[in-house]
């Protein structure tokens, strides 16, 4: 093993230890979900909401970004969160992972604290597969946040329940040691329905 992959491995150990210690916690639990550098609101309206509504179909992908956050510094791509859609006009729309875990929300919490939000579609989820991918995702209420962004099924972070719920795993995506929503965004199977940007 070369000097690299030693300090690589030995940086990734530490890591794996700072994530494990109350303060760590502590900030990512308490403190990031909320620090933004702006005091101003996000940057999509009302208008480009309805807009987005419209095509919205459960089964789709959505991934969104604040980019004022400091969590949106920390996550590499242009886009830090990921969810699913499970249904529209329905008693919940969207699942997704937050600090507090599962979270039952609607497309226009998702759009209300966002500056940009795209909707994915895979081309490889037919419809009885997409059923199978929603029950899959409300499946996961009481489900907690991955601090450690860890992949596994135990706990799962936002980007780590899309894969999570595609059971087959039909989602052509590449990913390294964590999955990423700009992941799920380059997949080669997916097609951009709607980009709030556009």
């Amino acid at each position: 093993m070369g000097l690299i992959a030693q300090t690589k491995t030995m940086f990734k150990s530490v890591l794996h230890w700072v994530a494990r210690t109350r303060p760590y916690l502590f900030v990512v639990r308490d403190i990031l979900p909320y620090a933004r550098i702006s005091w101003g609101h996000t940057r999509l309206t009302g208008k480009k909401y309805r807009e987005g509504y419209k095509l919205l179909k459960p089964g789709h992908i959505i991934l969104s970004t604040d980019e004022e956050r400091i969590s949106s510094f920390l996550t590499p791509g242009d886009l830090d969160h990921a969810a699913i859609c499970v249904g529209v006009g329905s008693d919940y729309e969207i699942g997704e992972m937050t600090h507090l875990g599962y979270t039952q929300s609607l497309f226009f919490d998702i759009c209300h604290t966002s500056d940009r939000v795209v909707i994915l579609d895979c081309t490889d989820w037919d419809d009885e597969y997409k059923q199978r991918v929603i029950e899959k995702c409300r499946s996961l209420v009481g489900m907690q946040y991955d601090f450690q962004f860890e992949v596994g099924d135990t706990v799962l972070y936002c980007s780590e329940l899309v894969f999570c719920c595609d059971i087959e795993k039909r989602l052509e995506m590449v990913f390294g040691d964590y999955i990423l929503p700009e992941d799920i965004y380059k997949a080669k199977n997916v097609k951009v329905i709607w980009d709030s940007d556009a």
